[in-house]
């Protein structure tokens, strides 16, 4: 059972955000910065499968005075759903760099068999060119690829959902790691597993519970910008009958950012507040 720590109306906590390290608008610091200035107090700097912001980030928060988690978001899979994320807070950088750094050679393969479909598909697009759009090749990912071939960002969901979606014509699922090893390597990392916005890619409630109940969890993502009331609901009750943390976050891309664009813009339908899970091994 995950112990929790329940922060008060007047904390703010946003425990998922992006910088340029991976598709993210702004670099580390300018988005911890944008975080003070918004008057969160604690923060997660969850880079997908990347840890490079955290020292950046944690020298301005300290500046700033607001909490730093240290934090990463893996990309994973499991059986019922080819895209998974996995958020895993508190965790050991060092510890976690070699775990990312296999990650990021999985997204360098996938992008490149990505753009091979939609070059098949008559999309003309270069993973030079995505590796542009995402400054290195580390941090690759489906948005760089959809701007690499000239999606504007109105046009970007519709060419998510003809080419780069789970089912759609160009979609390539990841190989590793499951979202069991995902959960295995954060905990090894000496972090706290959460899965984030569960009906991200889910709409079936029924769906979401069997997923958490075949994972060993410490938390979940509750209040996020694109969960309803009930959907909310539903994932606290899951929560409290599970013994998880319900955390909550903007999940920040930047200000230009079509949805994800401003910190504290999660709706808590005065249901409760976001959770903050214990370090491990923390009373």
């Amino acid at each position: 059972m995950a112990t929790v720590v329940v922060f008060t109306p007047a904390t703010v906590i946003d425990l998922q955000s992006h910088s340029t390290v991976s598709d993210g608008e702004l670099p580390p610091a300018e988005v911890v910065r944008a975080a003070a200035d918004s008057g969160v107090s604690t923060l997660a700097l969850t880079d997908h499968d990347a840890v490079d912001g955290i020292p950046e980030a944690s020298e301005t928060a300290s500046q700033a005075g607001i909490v730093l988690v240290p934090a990463s978001e893996i990309s994973c899979i499991h059986s019922s759903i080819d895209d998974l994320h996995m958020l895993g807070y508190w965790i050991d950088v060092d510890a976690m760099r070699p775990i990312c750094e296999r990650a990021q050679q999985e997204r360098v393969t996938r992008a490149e068999e990505i753009v091979a479909k939609l070059n098949s598909l008559g999309v003309s697009v270069t993973f030079e060119d995505a590796i542009v759009q995402a400054g290195d090749a580390s941090s690759v990912g489906r948005p760089h690829i959809a701007k690499a071939a000239g999606t504007t960002p109105e046009e970007m969901s519709a060419f998510f959902e003809e080419y780069l979606v789970p089912g759609a014509k160009a979609f390539v699922s990841r190989r590793w790691p499951t979202a069991s090893e995902a959960i295995g390597l954060i905990r090894e990392a000496g972090g706290t597993p959460v899965l984030a916005h569960p009906f991200w890619d889910m709409d079936d409630p029924s769906q979401v519970a069997a997923l958490v109940a075949d994972l060993d969890l410490d938390g979940l993502e509750v209040f996020y910008p694109a969960h309803d009331r009930a959907e909310t609901k539903f994932l606290l009750n899951v929560c409290s009958d599970r013994g998880l943390a319900a955390t909550g976050s903007s999940d920040f891309h930047g200000p230009g950012h079509k949805q994800f664009n401003r910190f504290g813009s999660y709706p808590t339908y005065d249901l409760g507040e976001p959770e903050l899970p214990r370090k491990p091994g923390q009373s």
